[in-house]
């Protein structure tokens, strides 16, 4: 009787992560290399969410987390993923107005990116134990960012089809890398999502430092005041136009005195 771990090694549904990434990776391809002036708002919403670190990492992160988890926990975090997206977009005015409102506008738009890196992070690195009870907050805080991010480069004055397409982009990135890590799960897979996971800690930390921290200001030199009458060094003072001496090479000047 064949072994049973042998029947789900070979079983089509395990290669549903790699089929959903290839199809989705070759649509986005050529969403890609269309015209900019040819794509509509749904394919620019999908453009959005994959181009952007800030925006692809998060739904990635989650998707792997949410693939090397049990069940009942996996279906807690995209339920916590999910509340976390209707909150963002239920406060996304009031989130946007704040960041408006407040001095250094243009570098505090990047900070839900940090954010999410920060807890994309927090749960890839953290052990086993402790993965479980981070999973549900972290998620939370990933799905509150994402549509803020969204909300932020959308060029579309709230249409929503971009806000679909930038969802939807999110969901396959998440389903793609939780069914392959599924299908990978191997003991060096989860040591390299673990270092991933201190990595965008680190990414995290630095990019909000640089946002909130206050840039040093550098002094300007004094400029010193203008000089009216500039004068060489050695050289006096032009003297008035009637007492100017005639240049050597200038043409003699008529006296009627010394005519013969």
């Amino acid at each position: 009787m064949p072994d049973r771990r042998a029947l789900a090694e070979l079983h089509p549904a395990r290669w549903i992560g790699p089929v959903v990434a290839i199809c989705g990776g070759a649509a986005l391809a050529v969403i890609y290399l269309r015209p900019v002036a040819e794509r509509s708002l749904l394919e620019e919403g999908a453009i959005a969410v994959c181009l952007g670190y800030q925006r692809a990492l998060p739904p990635l992160g989650l998707g792997c987390v949410l693939g090397l988890t049990r069940f009942r926990v996996a279906a807690l975090g995209a339920l916590a993923a999910i509340l976390g997206i209707w909150l963002g977009l239920a406060a996304r005015e009031w989130l946007v107005a704040t960041i408006f409102s407040a001095p250094g506008t243009a570098s505090r738009l990047a900070l839900p990116g940090p954010v999410s890196c920060l807890a994309t992070g927090l749960i890839l690195a953290a052990p086993e134990r402790l993965r479980v009870w981070l999973l549900p907050p972290a998620a939370l805080v990933i799905g509150a960012t994402l549509a803020v991010g969204v909300e932020i480069v959308d060029p579309s004055f709230r249409d929503p089809r971009f806000l679909r397409g930038a969802l939807a982009a999110s969901a396959w990135l998440a389903l793609a890398i939780g069914f392959t890590a599924r299908l990978l799960d191997r003991p060096w897979l989860r040591i390299a999502i673990r270092i991933f996971g201190s990595w965008l800690i680190a990414i995290g930390l630095l990019l909000a430092a640089a946002i909130l921290l206050p840039r040093p200001r550098v002094e300007q030199p004094p400029v010193p005041p203008p000089v009216e009458n500039p004068t060489f060094p050695g050289q006096n003072q032009r003297p008035p136009a009637g007492e100017r001496s005639q240049s050597p090479l200038a043409p003699p000047r008529f006296d009627p005195l010394r005519q013969p």
